[in-house]
């Protein structure tokens, strides 16, 4: 299993907006191969918003990220998803057991 830790910082009094649309970002995730896990929210950092996703190996991530970012669900929202992220860490990861 391969997990996607995401670490987005939002631009100054955008994360409510940001979360609005995120929301509808999860909504078809799954369609196209897509696992949400679990999403947080910092308490020390209220422009911060952490999240992780996982998919089966890194072959079924690489075309489940190909579908969805292509797909048309995607592509109607990203314009207002984007614009609000100020900085995005993303980190992979494997359990070590």
């Amino acid at each position: 299993m391969i997990y996607e830790l995401r670490i987005y910082r939002c631009h100054p009094g955008k994360k409510k907006v940001f979360l609005e649309n995120f929301k509808k970002a999860r909504r078809f995730m799954k369609k196209y191969g897509v696992t949400f896990e679990d999403a947080w929210i910092n308490p020390d950092r209220k422009d911060e918003f952490v999240w992780m996703r996982s998919f089966s190996t890194i072959g079924a991530r690489d075309k489940a990220i190909e579908a969805y970012y292509n797909s048309p669900e995607w592509l109607a929202i990203v314009g207002r998803i984007r614009p609000l992220i100020r900085r995005r860490e993303v980190r992979l990861l494997k359990r070590s057991r």
